[in-house]
This record gives C-alpha cells, sequence and structure tokens, in this order.
C-alpha cells in the first residue's frame, strides 16, 4: 500500500473499525459460525479450463451419500474475486473465525452460516442437505485462478459461462445449474445471464438469484448524480479486492488501464469503456428471484431496484427489505424462499412458485416497526399515485398547489442548507421512488466563481413531537433517514428513458454553470417504502455538503463554492414528486 493510498484510505476505515472496535464487534464478530454437516464432500481449488487457454479454481461442496449413489444433482454456484480460499474451513480467515468483514461491519441478528462459506456466498450447510451441489468460483487472476484480474468485465463473465457450462457436464451434476450470492457475487449473475461476447446465457444456466448488486456501477454507485463518491472505491479495493489478487496491480492495469479510486481521472464522463461494465440486462431472459434493499442506499440501492426494472425475462420476482443485508440473505425465510424458486427451476418442482406476486413490498413506519408486507404485480406498484408537493420557500413547507408570487431562498455553498416539511393529515403509505425537481441558480459570492453546484438532498421523517424516526441503512447504520440523492448540476442532462418520477442522467456531456444562470435539474431519490401516520412529518432538506454521514462512503462536495439559490413558485416552480399508494390499495397482504 502507497502512502498516498493509505492517505486515501484511512477517513473510511478508521471510523469503521473504530466503531467495531468500541462495539466489542472486531473480537466478536457479529456472526455464527456453524460446523459443516458430515455429508457435506468438499473439493477445493478444483481446476476448471477456460476458452482463453487457463485455468480457473472452484470449491465443489457435494453430498456424501449422493456421491455413493452416483446420483446428480443439481447446482448453486457463485463468482467473485473474494478468494473462495478464505474461510475458517481452510484456515484462511483471522482466528478461524468468520470472513473479516463481518468484524467491521456490524448487523444485528448475527447471520449463521458454515465454516465453508466464503464472503457473501451460498452456504453449503443449507445447500446440500437441500438436495444441491455448491460450486464457489475464483474469478480469473483472483485467489488461485489464473488470468488476468479485472472487475466488471466481458473477460469474467466468458470465464464465468465457460465454468458454468464444464460444471453443467460433470457427472455428479445433472445437467441443471442456478446462481446466487449477494453484491458482487449479484453483479456477476448479471454479466453472465447475457454474456456479450457469446451472445446470450450459458445453455446449462436455468435461474439466477442475484441478491442486492447494483447493475450500473459508475452511475449509481461511483458517481449518483454525477458526484463523486471518493470513500467507497477506495475501501473497496484496498481491503477486499487487492488482498485477493494473485498478481502484481500491473497485470490489472493492463487490463483494465486504471483502478477503481482512478476511475475519476480517466473516465471524468460515462464513455465507451464505462458502458462496457453496464450488463445487458434487457436482454436477459432467465427466470429471476432479485434482491433489492431500502436499506443499502449509496451502494446497492437504487441500482437494484432499477436492475429489476430493467430486465427482460418473464418470469422475474423482487424481494424487498429495509434490514441488513446479511442478516436477511442468510435468514431461514430468504433461505427458503430461494430454495422453492430453485426447486421450481433446477429440479421442476411444482411448488406454486410461479403463481406467486412478482413483488414483496416491506414497509416500515420505524427502524424496528414493519407495518405491512404488501404482494403486488410490479415495481412501483401500480396503483402508484405520484403527488407534486411545491417548495414554498415564504413558509418552508410543503403545499399541494404552486406558490402564484415567485420567490427564491438560498444558502452559502459549503455550509448552509434549506428546509421544508409536510406534515400528514391522515396515514399514508410513501412506497417507490421520489423525485426533486428545482430551478436552481448559482451566485458569485465576491471570493470564487463557481460553475457547478454540487447538491445533497435527504428524506427524513418526524414524529409527532417533531423529533427524527430513525431506520436501518448501509452498511450497518441503525440511524439512517428515509430517503436520500444527490446531484452535480453541470451533470443534469437526462437520458431518453428518464421519467418525473425517476430521473436518469447520462454523465456524458458537461454543462457548466455561469453567475446568474437558473437551469432546471431533476434528482433521484432513493426508493423506499414507509408508513407516515397522521401528525407525523416528512421534511426535506437541500445542502451543498453531505448531510448524513455514512463511512465508508465520502462524497465529495470540495469544489462547491459561493451562493445556491432556489427558485419557487410563479413561472419557476420547484417541487417534489411524492408516490403514494391508497389506504385500500393491496391492503393487508400479509
Amino acid at each position: 500500500m502507497t502512502p498516498r493510498e493509505l492517505r486515501a484510505l484511512l477517513p473510511t476505515v478508521f471510523p469503521v473499525a473504530f466503531a467495531a472496535l468500541r462495539s466489542g464487534q472486531l473480537f466478536s464478530p457479529a456472526c455464527t459460525l456453524t460446523p459443516p454437516d458430515p455429508d457435506i464432500l468438499p473439493e477445493y481449488d478444483v481446476r476448471v479450463p477456460v476458452s482463453d487457454g487457463f485455468d480457473i479454481t472452484v470449491n465443489v461442496f457435494r453430498s456424501r451419500a449422493a456421491s455413493a449413489r452416483d446420483q446428480p444433482l443439481p447446482v448453486v454456484m457463485c463468482a467473485h474475486p473474494y478468494d473462495n480460499r478464505l474461510i475458517a474451513d481452510l484456515g484462511g480467515t483471522p482466528f478461524n473465525g468468520p470472513p473479516q468483514q463481518y468484524r467491521l461491519l456490524p448487523q444485528y441478528g448475527k447471520p449463521r452460516f458454515s465454516t465453508q462459506t466464503s464472503w457473501e456466498s451460498p452456504d453449503p450447510n443449507f445447500w446440500v442437505p437441500s438436495g444441491y451441489a455448491v460450486v464457489n468460483m475464483n474469478l480469473p487472476g483472483y485467489g488461485s485462478s489464473e488470468g488476468r484480474p479485472s472487475v466488471f468485465s466481458e473477460g469474467q463473465a466468458k470465464a464465468f459461462y465457460d465454468a458454468i457450462e464444464w460444471v453443467a457436464a460433470q457427472p455428479w451434476c445433472d445437467g441443471n445449474v442456478g446462481l446466487n450470492g449477494v453484491s458482487f457475487l449479484a453483479i456477476s449473475q448479471y454479466h453472465v445471464a447475457f454474456t456479450k461476447a457469446y451472445g446470450g446465457p450459458p445453455p446449462s444456466l436455468r435461474c439466477i438469484s442475484p441478491w442486492e448488486g447494483v447493475a450500473d456501477v459508475y452511475r449509481d454507485l461511483f458517481r449518483p448524480g454525477g458526484i463523486w463518491e471518493k470513500g467507497f472505491p477506495i475501501f473497496w479495493w484496498l481491503t477486499e479486492v487487492t488482498e485477493s489478487m494473485n498478481t502484481p496491480v500491473s497485470a490489472f492495469l493492463e487490463q483494465e488501464g486504471s483502478i477503481p479510486p482512478e476511475w475519476r481521472e480517466t473516465h471524468p464522463t460515462a464513455d465507451d469503456w464505462v458502458e462496457t461494465k453496464v450488463p445487458a440486462l434487457e436482454r436477459i431472459t432467465i427466470p429471476t428471484l432479485l434482491c433489492a434493499a431500502f436499506a443499502d442506499q449509496g451502494v446497492h440501492s437504487p441500482g437494484g431496484f432499477k436492475a429489476f426494472q430493467r430486465l427482460g425475462s418473464s418470469e422475474k420476482w423482487l424481494y424487498t427489505h429495509r434490514w441488513l443485508k446479511w442478516d436477511s440473505y442468510y435468514s431461514d425465510e430468504v433461505q427458503a424462499l430461494t430454495r422453492q424458486f430453485m426447486d421450481c427451476y433446477l429440479k421442476g418442482d411444482d411448488n406454486g412458485w410461479r403463481d406467486r406476486p412478482a413483488v414483496r413490498v416491506e414497509i416500515r413506519a420505524a427502524r424496528d416497526e414493519i407495518t405491512e408486507v404488501l404482494e403486488v404485480s410490479s415495481w412501483p406498484p401500480e396503483d402508484t399515485t405520484y403527488e407534486r408537493w411545491y417548495l414554498d420557500t415564504a413558509s418552508n413547507t410543503l403545499v399541494d398547489t404552486p406558490p402564484a408570487a415567485a420567490h427564491e431562498a438560498s444558502y452559502p455553498a459549503r455550509s448552509g442548507r434549506l428546509v421544508f416539511r409536510h406534515r400528514f393529515d391522515r396515514d399514508t403509505r410513501v412506497i417507490g421512488h421520489m423525485a426533486l425537481h428545482l430551478h436552481l441558480e448559482v451566485r458569485d459570492d465576491g471570493d470564487e466563481a463557481p460553475d457547478d453546484a454540487l447538491l445533497a438532498v435527504v428524506i427524513d421523517k418526524l414524529d409527532t413531537e417533531g423529533d427524527p424516526v430513525r431506520f436501518y441503512g448501509v452498511v450497518g447504520a441503525k440511524n439512517d433517514v428515509v430517503s436520500r440523492g444527490f446531484l452535480a448540476a453541470s451533470m443534469r442532462e437526462e437520458s431518453p428513458t428518464s421519467t418525473e418520477w425517476l430521473p436518469q442522467l447520462t454523465l456524458q456531456n458537461p454543462q457548466p454553470l455561469a453567475n446568474g444562470d437558473v437551469v432546471k435539474v431533476a434528482i433521484e431519490l432513493y426508493p423506499h417504502a414507509t408508513l407516515f401516520r397522521t401528525g407525523e412529518s416528512l421534511e426535506l432538506t437541500i445542502a451543498g455538503h453531505e448531510l448524513v454521514k455514512t463511512r465508508p462512503l465520502i462524497k465529495d462536495f470540495s469544489t462547491n463554492c459561493g451562493t445556491h439559490v432556489v427558485h419557487a413558485g410563479g413561472e419557476r416552480a420547484s417541487y417534489l414528486v411524492v408516490p403514494t399508494l391508497a389506504e385500500d390499495s393491496t391492503r393487508g397482504a400479509r
């Protein structure tokens, strides 16, 4: 690690490590390890040839009893860069405990998985007794796999495709393969489910279950709304990716040209290289069970929801929740749900899976208060009503009709904020995607001349006394807001797929601002499902600095200067788009 990398890493990792030390989690990880089922036959570092002329490696977990009977079984598989040997069963983890991430990132339900389970992967202890084999794959250049390391690349997808077909041809596999896993292990599924290099999916791939994976890494994770995320790339690169690479970083550079923390300099706009990192979701026709979490704002949300919306499959299901990702993924409910899905498509069971509603929506009123779980036919729910709540700068409220007279409100770009509130006069379910539409101006404050406006927007919930109501959030946060969003006004150009309730930016054609320019901008706010009761309030805050600190995420607002001016009323009405669901719509599913 270079001194420069260390300086960049410390602001992201130190708060996380300090919190883990203070809570005791650093020494007592937030999970429970279980011994392997005696029936599991593990085979480590199995070499698999791929078409590019090298071998990748997989760990295979099979049933001893099925093996003795020469009984082929369907396979649940995953692929990732995190080195499948970093498991307690092989002594590859600190103190022979769980993967190191569980010592840093809090979970409150203490997820259970076996000593043969690597980071964010399917647990053999669940799948083998359920009548499956498990295959855990190292992508090229990571762990003991040969080849050059890369991320989110066509080469990775091609090797994954080849490995799936190799697995399907083995005598212990019945020819049916399904995919499962969290985060990168979800993203790799998107890329292989339509492998661009081969023009389609692996013939033996029957279904996928991507759990909380962002689809467009550049737009939704590294540069949301055009604002650079400078914390997560360095944290992820140095604590998870480089430690598993089996070649010098120069091999990664030969493949990718730059490392992820440097994409800001090498890819300042969404160029052709960036587009190669976006999977062909519209061309995926394989049955899919996908999870997108309301809690994972800034990492996998909103990208997981967009992935579901873009998927071309006619057989797709969405599971939503506002809990923590590993608690949820390894829970009894989710394991059983995923098994039912796999049983349907890998075993051919007529178990009613195809008849279930497409979307599960978990609604919360507070961090630990789930008020409903709806089962609906689409995301967003088809009965959603989109309301416009207009900013009234005279009263700092959100109102139903645009103020007739033009008003404006301003704040110092580096330190100020504007706050608007709406008090509910009836119980209201706010479910889906919100968006803020502003008439925005930047002004020279006499010191520096701004050519951009970097905005942070937060949606909060206040109880009847005006106190904040908190929710679970990303990387184990337990005092999160309802929603948030970001925008660099110079990157405001919207794509043809943009809608009023879900603005989408091209991030391709910068449009710098000039002193006194008034421009219309649209800011995407991350999806959620929240009940606001009578007398409670929704609070909208607009600022030029990060309002909610959730390490290791750090947005870069350092270039902000001057004054931000929000216009409201008259011909320059600014408003918040709010998705609500009628009281009697899909009421009381369970």
